[in-house]
């Protein structure tokens, strides 16, 4: 049997540990090298059950992005983040908690799938704000115009495909299209980008369309035009509003 304690974690530069006293259950709290945009670190319980460990947050992560202004009260807003947990391995419970059940002998490999989901977090969180849209109310107001525009067609909410043997993930799958509402940062654009080429070459040509948030900027919106235009179909979010459904009919 593996002994519960904290000489994995001390021994790894970056991980801070401690053993909880007093508890029923073999506990440790953990704290990872992995930060969030104000400098908290990403924290977790490791808790023995019987021959495996759980994993859980306690709901610490959530309660941090929305401590630092992130959006996430609806299920429909955690799309995005259950793409990073999900593919990691990991659950968002229903009271928010991020969490796992890890058999005994894989502790070790499951703690590279620890650090990597918290990174993908990390880097959610980054996008968000490197968009500007903490509260959703680009994708909102693009989901929203979507199903006005064609309301027989099937939309999918953070859809994920392979390119190029990567995985990635757009805002919506619309019918057969898959369309990421953008902000005109230079990060986000150059993000688009490489997907966007990916998406294009061989055998994983996909139908794209990029939307481009000119809601406060419409200048910078349309310098960053041209530059995914060459790329993908582009179109400002305003011309998307107003005049989209009559060029598709």
């Amino acid at each position: 049997m593996i002994t519960l304690d904290c000489q994995w974690f001390s021994a790894n530069n970056g991980w801070h540990c401690t053993k909880i006293e007093g508890r029923a259950e073999e506990t440790l709290y953990v704290s990872t090298p992995v930060l969030l945009a104000d400098g908290k670190p990403l924290d977790f319980y490791l808790i023995k059950r019987g021959n495996a460990f759980l994993f859980t947050d306690d709901g610490l992560t959530l309660f941090a992005l929305q401590n630092y202004g992130i959006d996430i009260d609806t299920r429909r807003h955690l799309k995005g983040l259950e793409a990073v947990t999900d593919r990691m391995g990991f659950k968002i419970a229903e009271n928010g908690a991020i969490e796992a059940l890890i058999p005994e002998g894989q502790a070790a490999w499951w703690m590279g799938q620890v650090l990597r989901m918290f990174c993908g977090i990390a880097d959610w969180q980054s996008e968000r704000f490197d968009q500007h849209d903490e509260d959703f109310s680009l994708t909102d107001e693009v989901e929203r115009l979507l199903k006005a525009k064609a309301p027989n067609r099937k939309l999918t909410i953070n859809p994920r495909v392979k390119l190029k043997g990567l995985d990635y993930s757009f805002d919506f799958l619309w019918g057969e299209t898959y369309v990421d509402a953008i902000s005109p940062t230079a990060q986000s654009v150059s993000a688009r980008l490489r997907k966007a080429i990916l998406a294009t070459q061989g055998d994983d040509d996909i139908g794209l369309l990029f939307i481009l948030d000119d809601r406060f900027d419409r200048e910078r919106a349309d310098r960053e035009l041209p530059v995914l235009g060459q790329v993908a179909e582009t179109v400002r979010l305003s011309d998307f509003k107003q005049h989209y459904a009559v060029l598709q009919g």
